[in-house]
């Protein structure tokens, strides 16, 4: 309780705080990271309990020029998942489910034999054997669905990739199951649930001047070139238990604050299965990604640091931002800050040519501290390059792909995606034969009709 007093206390004044109190290191990193990442957000950073940052840069929406205020509104991305995580736990506190209820109590609609089988506690670790709901028709137009329900008929009908518990696979679907459950038992809308159980009694350590919010900001892309520029709407996910509320930095706060230091949101059995959804127990991380989308929460426990940073431009830039507040918070060092991965790989590019590239470039990228997997970042790049107009040049990135990941069906279907966004329709076919003789029951990510010129 005493903690708590203590952040009110030198939160109340909080504007007044940062400009009285500025700490020149972190400014100079954050403006550092604004510049190289076209970084636009919010951060809070607290150590020992006491707020030594608390920030808010660029713009909410930049064709009015409004900009982010500590009071901001962002897209929290997967850290949704986490609330769901605790409203499920509630409910298992509030007796209304068992950890061990199969999927066959709640009637779902599933048709795969095997869902029957799966537990609640496979669905909150990721073990549930669904796949992820980014399947080629979501991804073509993710804002047709709108709701839980919608969200759940997208794998309703398609098989497991595992048999439940024998494996685990990340899968935002498997929280969208979660919600359907929730919204099941207890009969109430999962946000109208959100709000009263865990968001409002969250709030009550927040003083006046922390609550409510000024605006919400708008999703900006930071493109492989090094340009932001607005999302299209048709790309926008709409928000779902598995990720997309919308919360300021100091809401956030609130939730974790009331969840781990005054333990208020969960029994303490409940609190430990929580805290068991991750291996490291003097941590918590908590990371959300997407178009347009940006967020991170580091708590420290063993050296009393949190971290969360807020952004509206995507690529990950608040997840690298608070790896190196955290950094500095803790040992007074961070590592130099570096351009995102896909605008640092297309530099390369453009800087070594092909030849030089291919022989090359997986030594430089570790070389310059990069830890994201670099299958990731030139497929996000080659993506990238597709949407741009440029198929032709993305087809080399997935050949490089190809041939450093011979054995695995993706690349292959990522190279058939290049050359059928190029037109090259017959070239697409059979490199997407080679993924199907890798993994016979693979489908596509990118293309619905698994590149079948007849039904195209």
């Amino acid at each position: 309780m005493k903690k708590a007093l203590v952040f009110m206390l030198l939160l109340s004044s909080y504007l007044s705080f940062v400009k009285a109190e500025s700490n020149t290191a972190f400014d100079e990193l954050v403006a550092q990271y604004q510049q190289k990442s076209d970084f636009s957000g919010s951060v809070l950073v607290l150590k020992n309990g006491k707020p030594i940052l608390a920030k808010a840069v660029g713009y909410a929406d930049e064709s009015t020029l409004k900009p982010v205020s500590l009071l901001t509104r962002f897209d929290i991305g997967s850290i949704q998942k986490n609330l769901t995580a605790v409203l499920v736990l509630q409910a298992y506190d509030n007796d209304l489910i068992q950890l061990n209820d199969t999927l066959d109590k709640f009637a779902l609609g599933f048709t795969d034999p095997q869902t029957k089988d799966i537990t609640i506690q496979q669905l909150l670790e990721h073990r549930s054997g669904f796949a992820d709901i980014f399947t080629a028709e979501y991804r073509n137009n993710p804002a047709q669905y709108t709701n839980i329900a919608e969200k759940l008929a997208i794998l309703q009908n398609q098989p497991l990739l595992f048999t439940p518990g024998s494996d685990r696979k990340y899968s935002n679907y498997g929280y969208v199951v979660l919600g359907a459950i929730l919204e099941k038992i207890t009969k109430q809308n999962y946000w109208e649930l959100l709000e009263k159980n865990v968001l409002k009694p969250s709030r009550a350590v927040l003083i006046a001047e922390q609550l409510g919010h000024d605006t919400v900001a708008l999703p900006y892309h930071f493109n492989y070139e090094g340009k932001r520029s607005p999302i299209d709407p048709t790309r926008l996910e709409f928000k779902s238990p598995g990720g997309g509320g919308e919360m300021t930095v100091f809401e956030l706060y609130a939730v974790y604050h009331q969840l781990f230091e005054q333990k208020k949101l969960l029994s303490g059995r409940s609190l430990n299965i929580f805290k068991r959804l991750q291996k490291d127990q003097q941590q918590w991380l908590a990371f959300g990604g997407g178009v347009g989308v940006s967020t991170a929460v580091e708590l420290d426990f063993a050296n009393d640091t949190w971290v969360i940073v807020l952004a509206n431009t995507d690529r990950l830039v608040a997840e690298e931002l608070s790896t190196i507040l955290r950094s500095l918070a803790v040992s007074g060092q961070y590592s130099a800050v570096k351009l995102p991965a896909t605008l640092f790989a297309y530099q390369q590019y453009l800087q070594l040519g092909e030849n030089v590239f291919n022989a090359q470039f997986e030594a430089v990228y570790q070389q310059a501290g990069y830890q994201t997997f670099i299958g990731k970042t030139l497929t996000d790049l080659a993506r990238e390059l597709v949407a741009a107009g440029k198929a032709e040049n993305a087809i080399y990135f997935f050949k490089y792909l190809t041939d450093k990941y011979p054995q695995h069906a993706e690349v292959y279907d990522g190279l058939a995606y290049g050359y059928f966004s190029a037109g090259r329709a017959e070239e697409a076919k059979a490199a997407f034969a080679k993924a199907k003789a890798l993994n016979a029951g693979y489908n596509s990510q990118f293309n619905a009709l698994n590149y079948d010129a007849t039904n195209q």
